[in-house]
């Protein structure tokens, strides 16, 4: 992606979430990006495909994070478990912005069916990330379990979001013994 395609999507991930679907428009993007007006409409012409430059923009984002590396043995349901919970904590806090995006995209997707396909496969990349680290960890239905994780995180995520904890350890602290009864629920994986 060109340096300039990425700050006009890096500003409209801002726009989505600090305005919302409603006040994503190539005028606001081009001002929160400070780019001179029609920057934003030259590269990305219709909304749709801003919105869809958003998406990719996010799951790139995503790779590039710090992927959980668990070494040569599999991991234990706790590693995973402390894991996931920095991710959330993340989510949380460092990355609100991007996490706000995503959920404004994801609520737009439920009346739009083009947008719900780019999410899921950019979701299908993470999850068959998440599947492959179930597996390791004894999971009898490990793409199910992933589903069933990434719903969990999701929805702790958002509460946090919404109600709090706010401070970045007691939220690790809230979130880690949901997620390790998460994943202890799984088929397969051993208490």
């Amino acid at each position: 992606m060109t340096e300039r395609r990425t700050e006009i999507l890096d500003g409209a991930l801002a726009v989505l979430a600090e305005q919302g679907m409603r006040g994503l428009t190539h005028r606001a993007v081009d001002a929160a990006a400070g780019l001179p007006l029609g920057s934003t409409s030259y590269y990305f012409r219709s909304r749709a495909a801003l919105v869809t430059g958003c998406v990719a923009r996010l799951l790139e984002l995503d790779l590039a994070g710090e992927l959980p590396a668990f070494g040569a043995a599999p991991p234990d349901v706790d590693a995973v478990a402390a894991v996931l919970a920095r991710v959330g904590v993340a989510m949380a806090t460092d990355q609100r912005h991007r996490t706000l995006a995503r959920y404004e995209l994801s609520l737009a997707a439920v009346r739009d069916p083009d947008l719900r396909a780019e999410l899921v496969r950019g979701g299908d990349t993470i999850r068959r990330l998440g599947a492959a680290t179930l597996g390791a960890l004894g999971a009898t239905d490990p793409v199910m379990a992933a589903d069933e994780l990434a719903a969990v995180l999701d929805g702790l995520v958002l509460t946090a979001l919404v109600r709090g904890p706010h401070e970045p350890a007691a939220l690790a602290a809230w979130l880690h013994p949901a997620l390790a009864r998460t994943l202890r629920a799984t088929p397969g994986v051993p208490d």
